[in-house]
């Protein structure tokens, strides 16, 4: 079918009703199909889907040339459409045909996708650790003033940019798996402008903290040191933003190493940064320290993207990335919640804790690290399956999401276990990294086992809450972090370390039992997935975009422009 694009709003009208008489024809046909469906109803595959799967199936990252296809060749060179893309109106597959997906392939392509994200994250949580380090050199107050600032900057900063652009764990994975190249690109821009635009206001509050934290510190000298601490992360955060939304763009297309290339680099150019920049400049080094490392790990991976691997579902800045933000709003809000209740609940924490003296602090403090430092592995697992998943959601394959999800649980329960035998079997060892004072060692040793058996509850809510972003169900994970964090383990953990006196140990049972609450209650909907729901819902934000698509004018006509 072929449809002329006319500059009238009666043309547009007209071509989106071909389009959806096009859909019903295609789906009665198919509806008589025996051994197709969707839903109830079964709907023919497309052939180039099952390319796509055979090529997710072999190990390679790469998008081939002979696989893309040209998302524009529906345009003509005036910017009219040409032709209604075959991608638009086909729809997901039958299970009949889809290529099987094998146990054995799954648990190496996981295995392969989470070693890089294992090194990346872990350097990624050191990059903060080094500063205070080299902070805690020059005295007390300026690493109680760092401590504070790098504390503000996580809650009100990183959370929001590592929670918001959970987005792209279903809109560019999707995209990706539906061939859909070009939606790659513009979703990562979307997102990034998105979050830069929440983050002015935050930065505002940076740059005038001294006068907001004065209500809550009680120290005012610390805020001399952490109001202009923060007004310089200010200048380094849009380098971060377009690293973390960066690091997403690559996944989506799973090139799971740039990011870890770009550490391994950035890493120790961080040390001998914080290192020349305090001894010349002081304690205002540091955070200069910081802004030039994540600008360079931005400029890094853009130019791994444009001269190693990556554009490919890169096609140009677009002004259709500063509209249409409603959907991923959607998702990107409850991923958020998601992230800031767990960094809230673990501040908390802190302050129960320092309400049992010096020591339990410390202890408490060492715990904390050493948890968030196991996280890691978990988390990059996880990363990897959404990833994974999401992919197969986009290519419509249903059986290959089930097979992929089932192996996920499986490896989950392995991570846990392994996790729980090292933290168990290496607490002294792991404790005397941090400190020396037996008090603080000994109230550390006492409550790791429960930091152990907790790796149970927090990896399958780790691994649980990679899948339903992948499936875009993010506000169900949202709804169940708040229920978990602050209607079972907060209460319980102030119940258990003050009203049964276990201090340290009861903030630490407490959590315990909102973690596994959460993990259980996570892999429960998991388990109750309504796929043939979270299919169809995958196309509707596919076909929502198309809309935008063919009702502006002017952004085609700049698209094919930057194409060409």
């Amino acid at each position: 079918m072929v449809l002329q694009r006319r500059n009238s709003n009666s043309s547009i009208d007209h071509q989106s009703r071909l389009l959806r008489s096009q859909q019903e024809a295609s789906s009665s046909l198919n509806q008589s199909q025996p051994g197709s469906s969707y839903g109830s109803t079964r709907i023919a595959p497309r052939g180039r889907h099952k390319q796509t799967l055979q090529a997710i199936s072999d190990q390679d990252s790469n998008i081939s040339e002979n696989e893309t296809d040209d998302p524009y060749e529906h345009y003509e060179s005036d910017g009219r459409s040409a032709s209604i893309p075959s991608s638009y109106t086909d729809s997901i597959f039958s299970e009949d045909d889809e290529i099987p997906v094998t146990v054995k392939d799954e648990v190496i392509n996981i295995i392969r996708s989470a070693t890089p994200l294992c090194v990346t994250s872990f350097f990624e949580y050191l990059l903060a650790v080094n500063s205070l380090f080299m902070i805690g050199h020059l005295g007390s107050r300026e690493l109680g003033s760092a401590s504070l600032a790098v504390l503000v900057f996580n809650i009100s900063g990183m959370a929001v940019i590592e929670g918001m652009s959970t987005s792209l764990d279903t809109f560019c994975s999707q995209a990706f798996g539906a061939r859909k190249y070009h939606k790659v690109g513009l979703y990562f821009q979307r997102c990034t402008a998105m979050i830069f635009t929440l983050l002015l206001p935050i930065m505002g509050t940076w740059w005038w903290s001294k006068h907001i934290l004065k209500h809550v510190v009680a120290e005012a000298d610390l805020l001399d040191l952490t109001q202009p601490y923060l007004r310089i992360l200010c200048f380094g955060t849009p380098g971060l933003i377009a690293f973390e939304t960066g690091k997403r763009f690559l996944q989506s297309q799973r090139i799971f190493h740039a990011s870890t290339y770009v550490l391994f680099f950035c890493m120790p150019l961080n040390i001998l940064l914080n290192y020349f920049f305090i001894k010349y400049w002081g304690f205002i080094g540091a955070p200069y320290a910081l802004v030039a490392t994540y600008w360079i790990m931005a400029f890094l991976l853009l130019a791994y993207v444009a001269f190693v691997d990556g554009k490919q579902c890169w096609n140009g800045l677009s002004k259709r990335a500063f509209r249409h933000w409603k959907p991923m709003l959607n998702l990107a809000i409850p991923g958020l919640i998601m992230i800031e209740s767990e960094y809230l609940s673990f501040e908390v924490l802190t302050i129960m804790a320092s309400y049992f003296g010096t020591e339990s602090l410390a202890a408490q403090t060492i715990i904390s690290n050493i948890g968030s430092l196991w996280y890691q592995f978990p988390f990059a697992i996880g990363c990897a399956i959404s990833t994974r998943v999401a992919i197969y959601v986009g290519m419509g394959s249903q059986r290959s999401s089930r097979v992929s999800v089932r192996i996920a649980y499986v490896v989950a329960a392995f991570t846990a276990l392994i996790s729980f035998i090292l933290i168990t079997s290496l607490k002294y060892p792991l404790t005397l990294l941090f400190t020396s004072e037996d008090e603080v060692i000994r109230l550390s040793v006492k409550s790791m086992p429960i930091l152990a058996f907790n790796q149970f509850g927090d990896t399958f809510n780790i691994i649980s809450a990679g899948i339903l972003r992948s499936q875009g169900r993010q506000k169900i994970g949202s709804y169940l972090n708040i229920i978990a964090y602050y209607g079972v383990a907060l209460p319980f953990s102030y119940l258990f370390a003050f009203y049964f006196e276990l201090e340290i140990t009861g903030l630490w049972l407490g959590l315990m039992m909102g973690v596994f609450i959460l993990g259980i209650s996570e892999t429960f909907y998991v388990y109750k997935s309504n796929w043939d729901q979270i299919l169809k819902e995958a196309l509707d934000r596919d076909e929502d975009e198309y809309e935008v698509l063919i009702d502006d004018d002017s952004t085609v006509s700049s698209f094919v422009t930057s194409y060409e």
